[in-house]
């Protein structure tokens, strides 16, 4: 492989795993029109939960965090793309954490671990999902024991799940 084609080959894996973040990103900040954008339009996922198109997950997920989840924080890591043209493959390992709020008001804390294996496009020069599958590994609950009270309280700057939030104000959110 000549130095170019390598060069070519770590550019396309960092945008990818750009796309990858702003998943992330917008499924933490409740964003659809950023979730939407992570996907081509033609996209599809199979998540038990929702299997179809991919816009139409997004329209799904978004409204179902913000209606089942007090707040939500994900991450990705162990992450392994193979680039092939204008095609990729790429497996990550994702650790979420959710907290809910029962019909009853008790609230609950949801750690999971789940790994992402994904289908990606190059098209007109831009990496988009072209397919991701959710494959559980591990999950738990257990009561909520968040805190705003002592010290907790003093934090000024807090985390937000929606345009507000200071990530998109420091443009690190398009």
């Amino acid at each position: 492989m000549s130095a170019a084609a390598r060069l070519q080959a770590l550019a396309d894996k960092q945008a990818i795993y750009d796309q990858m973040c702003r998943y992330i990103q917008a499924v933490d900040r409740c964003d659809l029109d950023l979730l939407k954008a992570v996907f081509h339009h033609d996209g599809s996922v199979i998540f038990g939960i929702f299997d179809g198109n991919a816009h139409a997950f997004c329209e799904y997920d978004i409204p179902f965090i913000k209606d089942n989840l007090i707040w939500a924080f994900h991450r990705i890591a162990n992450v392994i793309i193979e680039v092939d043209g204008e095609r990729a493959t790429a497996e990550s390992y994702m650790l979420g954490n959710a907290a809910a709020a029962l019909p009853d008001g008790t609230r609950i804390n949801c750690p999971d671990n789940m790994r992402y294996r994904d289908v990606w496009e190059k098209r007109d020069g831009v990496w988009k999902m072209l397919h991701r599958d959710l494959l559980m590994d591990w999950n738990a609950c257990w009561p909520y024991a968040g805190r705003s009270d002592g010290e907790f309280a003093a934090y000024r700057l807090q985390g937000r799940r929606d345009r507000e939030d200071l990530s998109y104000q420091a443009g690190l959110i398009a």
